[in-house]
């Protein structure tokens, strides 16, 4: 027994019909992960979209707008507006962590991100509701300046998790679910 085997596990033969060894590692403490090339300035922005949002006066009136929105934008019934409104208002439960973690993982101007599955479709959810609020005249919320830059951000992702191809890392690596 060598030293990757006590570290990763026992060797097996390869799945799905791959002729070659590979290693079992614990589902506890290991996830699979969308690796994704970011810029700080993107990351920083949707930091700064995020503190916008929560600085703005909360949004008035009822989901079924919000729900109609969401219809037109995504695959009918994909999002919940009442979930979603409460999310966004109350302390953003999956977009928040995100954000604050890549921000303190990020050691230079580009660097990698991990985005678990499901990060792209909340991060974009919350994107779309923030450009609803901007497009609503009666609502005082505007996006920051930079909201450019947090748009590119959601393009890496799209195009970062729209694939097949994930890797393995250890979840301290990844922020509290």
């Amino acid at each position: 027994m060598g030293i990757l085997d006590l570290m990763l596990g026992s060797p097996g033969e390869g799945e799905q019909g791959v002729a070659a060894k590979s290693y079992t590692l614990p589902k506890e403490t290991h996830e699979f992960v969308y690796p994704v090339a970011v810029r700080r300035a993107e990351v920083e922005a949707f930091a700064e979209l995020l503190a916008a949002e929560a600085d703005a006066p909360a949004l008035e009136g009822g989901t079924e707008d919000v729900q109609a929105v969401l219809d037109g934008m995504i695959e009918e019934g994909a999002v919940d507006a009442e979930e979603l409104t409460e999310r966004m208002q109350g302390p953003r439960g999956e977009v928040e962590p995100v954000i604050d973690d890549w921000q303190a993982r990020l050691e230079g101007d580009i660097g990698v991100v991990y985005a678990r599955p499901g990060t792209y479709e909340n991060l974009l959810a919350f994107v779309k509701f923030c450009k609803r609020r901007d497009d609503d005249a009666s609502d005082e919320f505007t996006v920051p300046e930079n909201f450019a830059d947090a748009a590119a951000l959601l393009k890496r992702l799209e195009t970062g998790t729209d694939t097949q191809y994930r890797a393995v890392i250890h979840t301290d690596l990844l922020p509290d679910e």
